[in-house]
């Protein structure tokens, strides 16, 4: 009598035994690491050759808005031509770019740099919008897909905790040049794994060349997921540098790791719940605004911290929202973008995360200077928070066809 394997009960576990997909996260991880920390590789590199800090924030801003303006463009190649391809030449360009850089003699002049962070920034593999794409071929059970999304949204947090300390903290720290040199040897290994395994080979090239104004933007659900990721960049922006502001204000300033790990534990551990309890029974517009009016309510409940023990465990409830609002940003997306236009319109995701950030931290800077860390956080709050009347506005363009 054949025996036959049971059921999981959770959708995290039928996610992860998916074929293919705990491989494909795992690579993807590994290969997003460095591009967690890249602007912040190149600042420290650009420190090291002499230059000042306000160059170094410009090497630095040049790699994020590298990142931000070449993710769309690829993603269009890559919906156009397949993924293997254009993950490899990337991979290699990219990974060229940091070793250049890192190799550079002691005595060149740091703005030397801003070419070589254009270039790697502007070719970082779009892993994770390739992963995305791939969920939604390799993943055919909607709830199970759900799962497989909102595992990724959560243990991407991972990234942005192990990404700064093996990078920053155990290398960098002491050898920005090696920093930035080992950073490029784990991307490329990793981007090259990922672009061999049969999955992204078996995406077959369209060969559609898109005309102006078809790509995913033309959508106003696309662009409305678009304007949550800038919200939420301008809060992330916001929140990490009014943290640091706020640890070196309390005379603590070696606390700003363990703040930082407490709003990316919040969001892990909900996140893991998510996947393992599936989608709930609401719309997934409806749930959307949801979680952006408790992401709102926790961050504002930052501004009001009076220390910073408080300060940490509203972070952990703060960041309790946030992977749980990705995976229904990305679900959305993929069932909204498209056909032939998936990856581009992930990527047009992470490019507002990117250019979110930049303006929230450089507003938050502001902020902090004339004011207070308190009113940092009550502008990330408030940037979510608008993102949130968006979706109330616009819950019509949101609702998938049945």
């Amino acid at each position: 009598m054949s025996s036959v394997p049971a059921t999981p009960r959770s959708p995290a576990v039928a996610a992860l035994r998916s074929p293919g997909v705990a491989r494909l996260l795992g690579l993807s991880l590994v290969a997003r690491a460095p591009e967690a920390v890249l602007a912040l590789l190149f600042l420290l590199r650009t420190r090291d050759l002499g230059g000042s800090y306000a160059l170094a924030g410009a090497v630095s801003g040049v790699a994020g808005l590298g990142m931000a303006a070449g993710g769309p463009l690829l993603g269009r190649v890559i919906d156009r031509v397949g993924q293997s391809g254009v993950l490899a030449v990337t991979g290699i360009v990219a990974g060229a770019a940091m070793v250049l850089a890192a190799l550079l003699p002691g005595t060149t002049p740091a703005w030397a740099l801003l070419p070589f962070a254009l270039v790697a920034g502007a070719t970082q593999p779009p892993i994770a919008a390739c992963l995305r794409a791939l969920l939604g071929r390799i993943v055919p059970d909607p709830a199970v897909r759900h799962a497989a999304l909102a595992v990724e949204a959560s243990v991407q947090e991972i990234t942005f905790m192990v990404g700064p300390l093996v990078f920053i903290s155990l290398i960098a720290a002491h050898d920005p040049a090696l920093g930035l040199g080992v950073a490029a040897v784990v991307l490329l290994a990793a981007t090259l794994l990922f672009a061999a395994a049969p999955e992204p080979r078996a995406v077959a090239a369209t060969g559609t060349r898109r005309t102006a104004g078809a790509g995913p933007m033309r959508l106003g659900s696309i662009r409305a997921l678009l304007a949550i990721t800038v919200g939420l960049g301008v809060m992330f922006g916001a929140v990490e540098l009014a943290i640091t502001a706020a640890a070196e204000e309390a005379g603590d300033p070696g606390a700003v790791g363990l703040l930082l790990a407490a709003y990316c534990l919040g969001s892990l551990v909900a996140g893991l719940i998510t996947a393992h309890r599936g989608p709930g029974p609401g719309s997934p517009e409806r749930t959307l605004l949801l979680l952006v009016l408790l992401c709102t309510a926790g961050h504002g409940l930052l501004a009001v911290a009076p220390n910073l023990v408080l300060l940490g465990l509203g972070l952990v409830l703060a960041g309790g929202a946030i992977a749980p609002l990705f995976t229904v940003v990305y679900s959305l997306c993929g069932q909204l973008a498209a056909d032939g236009t998936a990856t581009e319109a992930f990527t047009w995701l992470g490019s507002g995360l990117y250019a979110g950030a930049a303006s929230g931290a450089a507003l938050a800077g502001l902020l902090v200077g004339a004011a207070s860390p308190h009113a940092a956080f009550a502008a990330g709050a408030l940037a979510i928070g608008l993102a949130g009347l968006g979706v109330a506005a616009f819950r019509s363009v949101l609702r998938p066809a049945a």
